[in-house]
Parts: C-alpha cells; structure tokens; sequence
C-alpha cells in the first residue's frame, strides 16, 4: 500500500512526497508506477466531510463522505521483468480490497503468438497469505488453436478466430455445423479436458465470432453437435451433453427445448444426451443416448420416436433388443432421405426412409466368429460423394475401415499411417468441395489424412496443422478447402490485451472466482523459456480513519473510529447507530468498525454517539496504510499507521493534500419532559478511552431526565445491579460509574436500566460496557 513498514521504505516515500511538495502543489495524480513498485502508496482525503446531528432512539452525529476513486488510491506496477526476450505491459486500474503481488511464471517454451506444436503458457498466482483469498490463473501466449482454415491455392492454413476471446487458456470446439453463405456455428468451450467449462454458442458471420443466447448455453451446458437447416441459417437445431435439444427458429433469438417431451411415454430422467443430430431437406433426425432415434418431418416442431433397435448379444442368436448408441449421423450428398449412422459397438446402420427404419450395414466386420469380435465402435462415418455405395467409418481403437459395397464387406485402409490403433479415439471425415472422390479425414491425436480415389488410398497431408488436436473437419468454401474445429490450443494475437479476471482457474478461491480484479496484460512478440518470470505489485489503502476534537482545539485530534477494510475489529455484531447490536465477550479490539456504514453506493457513513449537548466539534476523515500488505496476514500488520492529511499542513500525514476538517455545534433544545423516547444513555457503549476527562470507559450518563426520576441497573437476566436516586439528579442527568452496589466494576456485557418518572411511564433502555 502506501508507507513501507520499516524506516528505509517510510524515507523513500517522504523523499517522493517532499519532491511532489518542492513544486509548490498541494494535490498530485495515482503513485508512479516506479514509487508503486517500490512498495509505496500516495494516500488521499475524501474532498469533503458532511456530520450532521441526528435524534431518535439513538441520537448521535452521522459523519458522510464520498467514497475514494479506486483509480486514484490505488497503483500497480510491473517488476522484475528485466532480462526478458518479450516485452510484457501491465494496465488498466486495480480493484481488490486488499494488496496483491502476482507472480507470473512461463511452463514452456517457445515465440508470443506463434503457431507452435506446443501452448505456450504462463501461469500465475498471488503470492503470499492466503488469508484474504487466492487468486490463480494462467494465460495461453500461442495462436496454434481455435479454427484453422486450409486455402488448398495458397497452400497454407490461416485462423478463423477473429471475435473469440485471447484470455482463454485454450479454444475447444466441441460442435460445429455450417449454413449456407458461409456461416458457421460452433459449441466451444475452454476447459481441460475439453469437456470442462463450457462457453456457450457461438456464430460466425461478417468475419468474426459472436456468442449467441448466453443465458441458454451458459456454465455447465455442454453442446454436443449442431445440425442446421438447408431452408435457413435463422433454423438450426443445438445437442447437449444433458440438457436435451435445443430448436430455433429465429436464429436464436428464442429457443423450444426438447427432453421429455421427446418421447411422453418414457419417464423423465435428469440426462438428456444428444448424441448426433442431421438435419436434411426432409427431415431433422436426433439421436438421445439411452432413449433412442427421433424424426421431425415439421423442422423441429414436433417429433416422432423411431423403433430403431439393436441386438444386446450378437453371440446370442435372436436375443434381446437395446437402444441403439449413435455416435453420428450424416445424410447422402445426393439423396436426403439416405442417412448411415456410426453406432458404439454395432458399427454402422443405414436408412433409406428419412431415419425411421434402419438396416445393419455390419457386413464381414465380425467375420472372426469368436465371441465378442463383433464389438466394433463407431465413432464416425460418411457417404463419398458422387460413389453412394461407397462408405467410410471410423472406429474407435481400430482405424479407418472403407466399404464400395454398401457394408457388405468392409476394408481397413491408411494402416501404415496411423499411429497405435489403441490411439485412435476419434475422427471426423468429409467430402473435399469441388473435388469428385476427394475425402479427408481429420484422426484427433494424429493428424490429416487426405485421399483421391474415394477413401481406397491415403497419405499424410504434407501441410499440417499446428496442433493435431480436433473433433471436427468441415469442407471450406472453395475447391480444395477445408476448416477444422480443433481443440486444445491457444488463439493469443501479440499486443492482444488479456484482462486477468477472464484467465481465473480453479486455484483461485471461490468467494474471489467473480472479482473483476481490474488488471490487464499484455505481450508483444518474442522468445519465451522455460521459468521466464515477472511480478505485478498492486497496492491500496487500507480504510478509514475518523477524527474528532473539541472547539477549543482543532489540532488535537482524536482518533473515535477506524475501519480496517481487510479486518474490521470490533466488540460489537450490527451496526453501532441503531440498538440491534450484539456484544462480544471477552473482546479487546473495539476500534468501532461497527461505526462504520456502506449501504449508499459510493458513500461511507459513520455514526458517533460520544458527544454531549451544547459542545462544538470538529471531524476529519482520512484515509490509513499498513504499508505494502500483500505478503503478510492480519496478525503481522502491526506497523505505524500512516494517515492521510486532515487540514492544510497536517504535521500527522506525510502527504499534502488540504484535508477536510469541518466544524459542528451541537444545540439540542431542552425535551419535554413527557417524551421519554428521546431519554437516551452517552457514551453507549462505554469502552475504556473513551468518555468523560478522567472517567473514561467508567462514567455513563443518562439525560434528558424530568425532575424527580430515578433510575435502576439491571443485568438482561433481571437481576439488580444499582439504583441511582433523584436526588443523584444533575442538570436532567444521573451519572452510573458502571459499578454496582457496594462499588465494585460491573463486567463488561449489556445491562437494561428503568426510568422511574412521576410524569409517565417508566422507560427502558439498554447500556452496554466494554472492558
């Protein structure tokens, strides 16, 4: 924060200030980033003070001040960053209750920005107690993910990315569909794996990405495949890992959401899955893990359950029927009432009637004989186009498998390019645009495979690339090319600005999970090493200060309240202004923060109950620090305060500034003597320095009394302590030292006492002693 805790850091801030004051100003802008990363902090006033009297059931002075600006009274700097290959640039304004050193530390290798085989990526974290929370985050300084498009006349790949956020430690396309004119629409999100921290839906139009229906798709609903209409990019239809289906027709402005309703005579479950959906010129065909296969002929305004079944046991000759686990689904390129499916341990099926009915197409793929050779799982499949009988399927564990036959007998091809075939967990295959017999296949974990003649041979594409990590390949939009949804990588653009609360991970504490820290950062480009490191010192004060002293001399101020924004302390539970409160046993810390009030946006308030009636008062607020805090806990802030100035000149701050001192006279008129609700006990609470000269923390006075009444101490139990008779009556005031009656001290805790009156009725009220 501000003054250092030790003598050398407490002289250089005076040696700042002095210089600020050598130039003749009273008022200066934040601490220089260089003082800041010094381990100092400039402290401000608030401009003006507002007391004002107020009555009631608890009169007293309510001080008012306007908050401080948070881009003034706080500062971060970058240090220890000298040596680096790259240039790394700190701004925005800092946000956090508390002081923070950040430190930032490179897990690998490599060039910002750059398209490598590797992330490149920093990570970071508080340093220091984790009293007041963690934060944690890590920052992805590669731009080897995201989407990759092939331009087959350039022969290069160039990103899609424009419009998705540069903060992420990495882009997951986990759905991805396209519409005519080149639309796309994709199910990201950022985790890893993959399938953690869903971002949403997004679109791709004009050039860059947009998020779309984010109170739809938010945190924890996954999408799992997209299906758009041929009729309209504004109709497409959205999968979700369990939440069902999602249909719109308004591009997604509003969506209807399928799960029961997909199938009434199944009972509800918490899971809907879907696992696959096509969308053809005729139908729209969803397949639901565990409930099955489902066609809407309507564009998705109702839907019909299909009886597509398979055989649990293909040893068992006849036996039982299951739901069938459809891992894709895609329509004949010339003939929309054609779709194969690839099926989780039963290969492929085929239908010819918009996918009401289906056929085993598992051919000679179990023609092993033995038990259990028939378990073959389909993870994709696609109809070359312009060779209808021609199908290629790929299978988990196993490889690429090619039948010319329509699933009469099925060959393994490109074998000798892939890796262990226990790698191979998932592909995606397409028909290359413009290109008659041009396939290619995208192998997650391996790489792109391209072929000429129908799938029968394959090679490696010689260009690859940056990452060899996707779920999803699409045909491009002109001959030869190709888009691939990948996964795993970073999108960072150099100079791209990352702001540190978007980069948050599972390390930071969940209370601070929604801090916007206020901190950005940026890289330009050059090399990164392994263990690279660099450190943000960001700094505020740490509260409020409240002042307070007689008319008779301004100077000698007291300090009545302090307001510790990291540890407020006091002996009190609620607000000290109203009679709600709850004392705190055996409590030794009352700096009444429970004085303290924040319920105005922008506005602290403080209430003082330890005034008398016909004495002026002056008030000042300032503002107080520790000293840089970020690497100490509570119990090692100990250190001198350094305060802010009260007036011009303040001997007692370090700091120039004209202060706010403000005087009020207090000038109540005498009450009715019948109006027992403004008979009021000062000061409440009582606690030790605090009071009347000579007294204090002893002497409480109960006033605004009509002639004749007594008062009676009682504990909240009932039992008496002290009676104080009228003839103890002073000036409309009986005195209680806080003892009982043979003159020993009460102990410290809450105590009832009864005004006994000729005129009226008694009246209570509460007194409570802090020791």
């Amino acid at each position: 924060m501000i003054l250092g805790c030790d003598g050398m850091r407490r002289g250089l801030v005076l040696a700042v200030v002095a210089a600020v004051m050598a130039t003749g100003t009273t008022t200066f802008g934040q601490t220089p980033a260089a003082m800041c990363g010094a381990d100092s902090l400039y402290l401000y006033s608030p401009a003006t003070v507002n007391p004002r009297l107020i009555g009631g059931d608890r009169p007293g002075v309510m001080v008012s001040w306007p908050d401080l600006d948070p881009l003034q009274v706080t500062c971060f700097a970058l240090t220890d960053s000298a040596g680096l290959g790259f240039t790394v640039t700190a701004t925005g304004g800092f946000r956090d209750r508390v002081d923070r050193q950040l430190v930032f530390t490179a897990a690998g290798s490599g060039e910002v920005g750059a398209a490598q085989s590797s992330n490149l990526v920093f990570d970071w974290i508080s340093e220091g107690s984790s009293t007041y929370g963690r934060l944690a985050g890590v920052v992805n300084l590669a731009n080897n993910g995201g989407f990759r498009y092939w331009n087959e006349a350039s022969g290069l790949w160039t990103t899609v990315n424009d419009g998705l956020p540069f903060s992420w430690r990495q882009v997951n396309c986990m759905a991805l569909a396209r519409g005519a004119d080149g639309v796309l629409l994709a199910g990201l999100s950022r985790g890893s794996p993959p399938q953690g921290d869903p971002t949403g839906l997004w679109r791709h139009a004009g050039g860059a990405w947009t998020r779309l229906a984010p109170d739809v798709f938010g945190v924890g609903n996954l999408i799992t495949d997209i299906a758009v209409s041929p009729a309209s990019n504004d109709r497409f239809a959205v999968g979700t890992a369990t939440r069902g289906l999602y249909v719109t027709s308004d591009g997604g402005a509003t969506f209807t959401q399928w799960r029961s309703e997909l199938d009434p005579s199944v009972p509800a479950t918490t899971n809907y899955k879907i696992s696959a959906i096509e969308w053809t010129s005729t139908s729209l065909v969803v397949a639901v893990t565990g409930l099955g296969v489902f066609v809407s002929t309507t564009e998705g305004s109702s839907f019909v359950a299909t009886d597509f079944r398979v055989p649990i046991d293909r040893d068992v000759a006849g036996g039982a029927q299951g739901v069938p686990d459809v891992r894709d689904l895609v329509a004949d390129p010339a003939d929309p009432d054609r779709l194969v499916a690839a099926l989780w341990q039963h290969a492929c099926y085929e239908s010819t009637d918009g996918g009401f009915t289906w056929i085993d197409r598992y051919g000679d793929l179990n023609a092993g004989g033995e038990a259990g050779t028939w378990v073959r799982n389909g993870a994709r499949v696609a109809i070359v186009a312009g060779s209808p009988s021609t199908i290629l399927l790929g299978l988990a564990q196993q490889g690429l498998y090619r039948t010319a036959d329509g699933g009469a007998t099925w060959t393994l091809v490109a074998g000798d390019l892939q890796p262990a075939a226990v790698q191979l967990q998932d592909f995606s295959i397409v028909n290359v645009p413009g290109r008659p017999g041009a396939v290619a296949v995208f192998e997650d974990g391996h790489g792109l495979l391209r072929s000429e003649d129908g799938g029968a041979t394959w090679v490696m594409a010689p260009v690859q690339a940056a990452l060899n990590l996707g779920f999803h390949l699409l045909p491009g939009w002109a001959t030869g090319d190709l888009l691939l949804g990948s996964w795993g990588g970073g999108v960072y653009v150099e100079d791209a600005v990352l702001p540190l609360n978007e980069t948050y991970t599972g390390g930071t504490s969940q209370e601070l999970r929604s801090l916007d820290l206020g901190l950005n950062v940026t890289f330009s480009r050059g090399p990164v090493f392994r263990g690279d490191m660099f450190r943000i010192k960001a700094q505020t004060f740490q509260g409020w200060a409240v002042w307070r002293s007689s008319e008779a001399d301004p100077d000698d101020m007291t300090l009545v309240g302090l307001y510790d924004r990291v540890n407020p302390e006091d002996c009190i539970v609620g607000f000290c202004g109203d009679r709600s409160y709850q004392v705190i046993p055996r409590c030794f810390a009352a700096k009444r923060a429970a004085c303290f009030e924040f319920s105005t946006p922008d506005t602290v308030r403080f209430f003082d109950d330890e005034i008398y009636n016909g004495f002026g008062y002056n008030y000042a607020v300032t503002s107080f620090d520790y000293g840089n805090t970020a690497l100490t806990s509570p119990a090692d802030n100990r250190a001198t305060l350094v305060f802010s100035p009260r007036w011009v000149g303040d001997l007692g701050s370090p700091f120039p500034g004209s202060g706010n001192r403000v005087f009020l006279q207090v000038n109540e008129p005498p009450a009715h003597p019948i109006q027992g609700d403004v008979i009021y006990a000062f000061p409440n609470p009582v606690r030790r320095g605090v009071g009347f000269p000579g007294r204090e923390g002893e002497r409480v006075a109960i006033t605004n009394l009509p002639e004749g009444a007594s008062v009676r101490i009682f504990t909240v139990a009932g039992d008496d302590v002290r009676e104080l008779g009228p003839e103890l009556q002073s000036g409309g005031q009986i005195y209680w030292g806080t003892d009982n009656g043979d003159g020993q001290p009460v102990a410290p805790g809450v105590y009832l006492y009864k005004v006994e009156m000729p005129q009226r009725e008694a009246y209570w009220g509460r007194i409570v002693v802090i020791r």
